[in-house]
């Protein structure tokens, strides 16, 4: 079995650098800071993907990836004028977690993956066209990342009934986060802008991204 030795003074400091960060993001979108707050997310994100690759056993390309576009994606959402491409890669980073998590349907036929789908896929409906008016501009791209995030979780709620250990619960449990965040994010930019709205969805992506990292460092074989 692979072996790394860590110094564990520079986790330490980047988990608690990372939990920091992801509080101060509060302070400043209530002062409304735009500058503090671009600061802030791109040292939070940057701790994360540290941390990763300082307490992984084996490096995962493809989370690497996604790391590296939420930088990006984080960093764009902060200013309006490039609100498009910051939705293209959080889109893109959802499809990125379905490739990591693809070998999870393996198990199952087709019938059994439809019938599993059908809850996941109505209540995702149900909620689009609840708040689809509201969406303007982007009811398209809502939609294209909300049936992205639907496979997403329905894989990683198969992997966790197939495996059902901490690394699946964790997987699951972060990317079940991720769509209630992006339902609050709606409400919050397009129905009705309280600060407090955002506050949490920030909290939301914060606790889904180390979950999914705790996932991402967990020997598979061992959990």
């Amino acid at each position: 079995m692979a072996t790394k030795i860590v110094n564990n003074k520079i986790p330490r400091f980047l988990k608690l650098l990372y939990i920091v960060t992801s509080i101060l993001v509060a302070y400043a979108l209530a002062i409304e800071n735009i500058n503090l707050e671009f600061a802030i997310k791109l040292v939070a994100l940057f701790s994360l993907s540290f941390l990763y690759l300082e307490t992984t056993l084996k490096v995962n390309h493809w989370y690497v990836m996604i790391l590296l576009f939420s930088i990006i994606s984080d960093s764009l959402f902060i200013f309006d004028a490039f609100y498009y491409p910051a939705l293209g890669f959080l889109i893109l980073n959802r499809f990125l977690y379905i490739v990591i998590i693809r070998r999870t349907i393996f198990p199952y036929p087709p019938k059994v993956l439809l019938l599993y789908s059908i809850p996941f896929l109505l209540t995702f409906l149900m909620i689009y066209f609840l708040i689809y008016e509201y969406l303007l501009d982007i009811q398209l791209s809502a939609f294209i990342l909300g049936v992205v995030s639907v496979f997403l979780v329905l894989f990683t709620y198969l992997n966790f009934l197939y495996k059902n250990n901490k690394r699946s619960k964790y997987f699951f449990l972060g990317t079940t986060l991720m769509p209630f965040a992006d339902v609050l994010t709606a409400i919050a930019n397009y129905i009705d802008s309280h600060l407090f709205y955002v506050v949490i969805y920030h909290f939301m992506y914060y606790i889904a991204r180390y979950y999914i990292y705790k996932a991402m460092i967990m020997n598979k074989n061992k959990y």
